[in-house]
């Protein structure tokens, strides 16, 4: 053979087109009787077509397109090969499993050397070939990514389709489960496109129908359920699809109950198609997500329930406050007001509970702030207020009227009786403020006293780079009352020129500041965001004492109504980044990094003179709360159980025969997902 290994892959600055034409030109001289070179020209030609970029230009595309048929029917040819199929699926997994590299969708068509019905046996054999879960999950993720962007490679589909039933089968439900989320939507969206149906239907269909146990992943694709719907609607050839679609999102929506006004403009929708599908209910085992358990260093993660980011940022700040979170724990007066005593089973699952991750659904069905939609992405700020003023409301009207009280500025907070009969919430973060407005004309002034749970502070007009402090500044700096913003005078009895200073006259042990990234755009009637530096102080100062920050909760997006929101907060054990499911241990300086448009939203400050408590001991919960923890427990036992005898079986099978070999496969996978 004249052609050189080494040419195969081609050197680094050769360009991706003629890269094409040397695997190409390989592929066509190999010589069919010499069994070993051939096994190795095929492992480097997988690695080859990974670095194969699809060329934009439309001259370029339409060669490379007849490039790629030339090698797929050569790959036809050769899928008789045993060894050759056994080494390029080998290669093939070894590349898309590698968390290093992004190899190009175009490597996908090596799987024309693997017939349809072998599917199974190649993908139990890499299940069963010891790769750890990680490279399992990359592996799913890279599948899933290529289906969004290649139309060319028939049986990636498939693949895909078949790979998550083995998971599925070995019970790597977290895998099925983040990939699921990760993918889902992309994937759903491409629906409407005659060239992918037929790969990606089957995967989004499986992905919405095993996803039972949270509504996440459903939740996701609803915005696009319309545009789907719609285009298919206008396609005879489509009828099928759409009434599978109209059934699935019919079963979906009553499993997931809950979500009226989420759903209401969907049944509308379906209304019309009704009466062409066949209802029933979902029958299937779903995927379960209780994944590993946790070590006792960790902190519990909570799931997203689709757009739920800024009710889950929000909770975990307020954990990571020690003094309120052991006051919900602690408080023992009577029945509790629903709200009260869901956040006080949250607080104690995570932290008591051994599971590395918690569903929030009952607080999100519970609180729902005038406006807010389920599904929709709303804002964190609004959210915590009103989630703090419902708290603080339902706590008095259980106890009776609560004669507002809060610390005088400079005085820590102690063990009172006049502090008992304060409200969880006015404990840590009740504070008070006097506004002193002045008339210009006759010297006269008018006082008033307002109870505040945080701050907002606005940005000076053409500033960047303010720091916070500098920000609380402009917030407690004199007004100037003149124009349009005139000071009514009752003395003089008309509008007159004068000013407004604003100073904190007691202030909570736990301060809130929100920066005021949001300004209304009149002319397009939505919130904009200001794209403005924050030099986040790590301490500030406020009318003499000195504050500490210990959590924020970010923004990254350009808009209130998108984007993503994830916390960072500390405790003695150092920082945490807390995103959705996923917490990890964090660098302070990570946050003090951030440009935008990632920007710090809601900061929380701590007196300095405060000590904040350790975590409420087990034995000092309610018996309601152990109880609640005990079951949580059990159940996560539960399911490590299961995992452990899944990779005890895993290690007891013997080594299956190599793809395209016959033997093994699956074994029938479950019914119809409808019963009767």
């Amino acid at each position: 053979m004249a052609v050189k290994q080494k040419n195969v892959v081609g050197p680094v600055a050769t360009s991706p087109e003629v890269r094409l034409q040397i695997i190409l030109r390989v592929l066509q001289d190999i010589q069919p009787q010499d069994s070993n070179k051939l096994t190795t020209i095929y492992a480097y030609i997988v690695t080859g077509l990974g670095t194969v970029a699809v060329p934009s230009n439309p001259t370029t595309y339409m060669k490379f397109i007849e490039d790629i048929k030339s090698i797929q029917e050569i790959l036809l040819k050769a899928n008789d090969n045993k060894n050759v199929i056994f080494v390029t699926l080998k290669a093939l997994y070894d590349e898309i499993s590698n968390p290093e590299k992004t190899p190009s969708p175009v490597m996908s068509i090596v799987l024309q050397l693997l017939n349809v019905e072998f599917l199974p046996a190649a993908v139990k054999f890499i299940l069963n070939d010891g790769y750890p879960e990680q490279k399992l999950e990359r592996a799913l993720h890279t599948l899933c990514i290529w289906l969004t962007k290649w139309t060319w490679t028939d049986n990636l589909g498939p693949l895909v389709l078949t790979f998550m039933k083995g998971l599925e089968q070995e019970q790597f439900y977290d895998i099925l489960v983040e990939v699921t989320l990760d993918t889902i939507e992309p994937l759903f969206k491409l629906i409407v496109l005659h060239d992918s149906r037929k790969c990606v239907f089957p995967v989004v269909y499986h992905m919405l129908t095993r996803m039972q146990r949270s509504p996440a992943a459903f939740h996701k694709v609803v915005p696009h359920i319309p545009n789907v719907v719609n285009i298919l609607a206008k396609d005879e050839t489509s009828k099928p699809y759409l009434l599978q679609l109209v059934t699935l999102f019919t079963v979906l929506m009553d499993h997931f109950s809950g979500f009226n006004e989420l759903y209401e403009p969907i049944r509308q929708l379906l209304a019309p198609f009704r009466n062409t599908v066949a209802y029933q209910p979902l029958s299937c085992e779903g995927w379960s997500y209780n994944g590993p358990l946790r070590s006792p260093d960790d902190k519990v993660g909570l799931y997203n329930l689709g757009n739920t980011c800024y009710m889950n940022s929000v909770l975990q700040a307020l954990y990571m406050t020690a003094t309120f979170r052991n006051n919900v724990l602690s408080h023992q007066g009577g029945a509790l007001p629903p709200l009260f005593s869901k956040l006080q089973v949250l607080f104690a699952l995570l932290q008591h509970s051994n599971k590395m991750c918690l569903s929030p659904r009952d607080i999100l069905t519970l609180l729902r702030p005038p406006g807010f939609v389920m599904g929709h992405q709303h804002d964190s700020s609004e959210f915590l207020g009103y989630l703090l003023d419902t708290l603080h409301e339902q706590e008095k009207n259980l106890s009776g009227s609560y004669e507002h009280y809060t610390c005088p500025l400079g005085q820590v907070s102690q063990s009172t009786d006049t502090e008992a009969s304060l409200t969880v919430v006015q404990r840590s973060f009740g504070g008070k403020t006097m506004t002193v407005s002045h008339c210009g004309e006759c010297g006269t002034k008018s006082e008033k006293e307002d109870n505040f749970r945080e701050l907002q502070l606005s940005f000076p007009s053409n500033s960047d780079n303010q720091s916070v402090q500098d920000l609380l500044g402009y917030f407690l700096q004199s007004e100037k009352l003149c124009g349009d913003n005139q000071y009514r005078c009752d003395v003089c009895d008309r509008l007159t020129d004068g000013e407004r200073i604003t100073t904190v006259v007691a202030a909570p042990t736990h301060l809130i500041l929100t920066l005021k990234h949001f300004r209304y755009d009149p002319a397009s009637q939505t919130r904009t965001k200001l794209l403005q530096r924050v030099n986040l102080d790590s301490r500030i100062c406020l009318e003499g004492r000195f504050f500490d920050l210990y959590a924020a909760v970010v923004h990254h997006g350009t808009s209130v109504d998108s984007g993503h929101y994830y916390t960072f907060a500390k405790d003695s054990a150092g920082w945490y980044k807390f995103n959705d499911s996923a917490v990890s241990k964090a660098a302070e300086q990570s946050l003090h990094s951030l440009k935008p448009p990632e920007t710090p939203y809601v900061l929380f400050y701590v007196c300095e003179d405060v000590i904040e408590p350790e975590n409420l001991p087990w034995d000092a919960l309610s018996i309601p709360l152990q109880s609640a923890v005990t079951k949580d427990r059990a159940d996560s036992e539960r399911t490590s159980r299961v995992s452990v005898a899944r990779d005890v079986s895993k290690s007891r099978k013997d080594d299956p025969p190599p793809p395209g070999c016959g033997g093994g496969g699956f074994n029938s996978t479950p019914g119809n997902m409808y019963v009767c």
